[in-house]
């Protein structure tokens, strides 16, 4: 078989494809999945760094 450029573009479309179906197939496994608690997301990290600057701030304007 000869390579061609519509056989190229056949053979991109293909896997964009599979790929489309895996990434479905994986967001539907995750779907059962509970969220995470709150204090364990990866935004809780940044608030918590955010509140010990803020009583820093609080404690040095006291003095």
């Amino acid at each position: 078989m000869a390579d061609t450029k519509d056989g190229r573009e056949d053979q991109a479309d293909d896997a964009e494809e599979r790929q489309r179906e895996r990434e479905l197939e994986e967001a539907l496994e995750r779907d059962d999945e509970d969220e995470p608690p709150a204090d364990e997301a990866g935004d809780g990290d940044e608030s918590a760094a955010d509140d010990e600057e803020s009583a820093e701030d609080a404690a040095s304007s006291d003095e």
